[in-house]
């Protein structure tokens, strides 16, 4: 199963129960990037992804970064795609 999902900087959306907050969107180097910081109960991590990568949520799922639109002041918003993990 998937979800796809639009998130501005600074929320906090939620799947198979880990919390993956939008920290920082924005471009470096002609590159656009979201920094994400994923939390479950018992562990977090810290990750900077670019379009098209994804990150593992602890074995649960993998979130996917689809887009970034950097926002006036430094606010943006990213398209996240959650998929459940394959056994």
């Amino acid at each position: 199963m998937s979800s796809t999902v639009r998130a501005r900087q600074g929320s906090q959306p939620t799947y198979a129960g880990v919390r993956v907050g939008v920290m920082a969107v924005g471009e470096h180097q002609g590159v656009t990037k979201a920094r994400l910081l994923i939390r479950s109960d018992r562990e977090g991590k810290r990750v900077d992804l670019a379009c098209g990568d994804s990150e593992d949520l602890f074995g649960l799922a993998t979130v996917s970064l689809d887009e970034v639109v950097p926002g006036p002041g430094g606010r943006g918003v990213v398209t996240l795609t959650f998929r459940d993990a394959t056994p």
